[in-house]
C-alpha cells in the first residue's frame, strides 16, 4: 500500500483533503526497526511523529536515567505515538521502544503542524485526535500508578 493509502485510511488523517494527504505523503517515509531497538529517546530532539504500521512498541516514562524506566503505553498496530512534536514541544516526553521487529510511518513533525495551521478545519479535528490519544494514555498511566499504590500496605494513625 502506498504512504497516501495508509494515512487516508487512517482515522487521524481521514479528514484531509486529497492534496493534503500527498503533501504528508511528501514528508513521511516507512522506517524499519529491530526488536529492542529505539524509535526515540527520552528528551531526544522532536522531530517526527510516528504510526506504527507492524510490530509493537512501548512507550517508557524514565525514573532515573542511569536505572529504569515505566512502560507508560503499550502502542499497538495502528496507532500514533511520538506526539510531543505536535503539541509544540521541542523535546520527547518519553522513549518509544521496540519489542518485537517493527515498521513505523515516520511524519516530520513541523511540515505537518505548518499544513495544519493552513487547514484549519482538518487542523482542529487532527489536533482534538492528538489530544484524545493524550488523555487515553494519561489515564492508564493513573490507573497503573493507582494499581501500584493499591499493593503498598499503608498505616493508618
Amino acid at each position: 500500500m502506498s504512504i497516501g493509502g495508509l494515512l487516508k485510511g487512517h482515522d487521524l488523517f481521514g479528514a484531509l483533503s486529497v492534496e493534503d494527504v500527498d503533501r504528508i505523503s511528501r514528508i513521511s517515509s516507512v522506517k524499519d526497526f529491530e526488536a529492542g531497538e529505539a524509535i526515540f529517546a527520552n528528551n531526544g530532539r522532536g522531530t517526527h511523529i510516528y504510526l506504527l504500521l507492524e510490530g509493537r512498541v512501548h512507550l517508557r516514562i524514565p525514573t532515573d536515567p542511569e536505572e529504569v524506566s515505566i512502560v507508560a503505553s503499550r502502542v499497538e498496530k495502528g496507532e500514533i505515538f511520538g506526539l510531543s512534536p505536535m503539541l509544540g514541544s521541542p523535546r520527547y516526553t518519553s522513549s518509544a521502544h521496540c519489542q518485537v521487529r517493527s515498521s513505523v510511518l515516520a511524519i516530520e513533525a513541523k511540515p505537518l503542524r505548518d499544513l495544519l495551521q493552513s487547514n484549519c478545519t482538518a487542523g482542529f479535528q487532527i489536533m482534538n485526535r492528538v489530544a484524545h490519544v493524550y488523555f487515553e494514555r494519561y489515564i492508564n498511566v493513573l490507573k497503573n500508578l493507582q494499581a501500584i499504590v493499591n499493593q503498598i500496605p499503608l498505616i493508618h494513625l
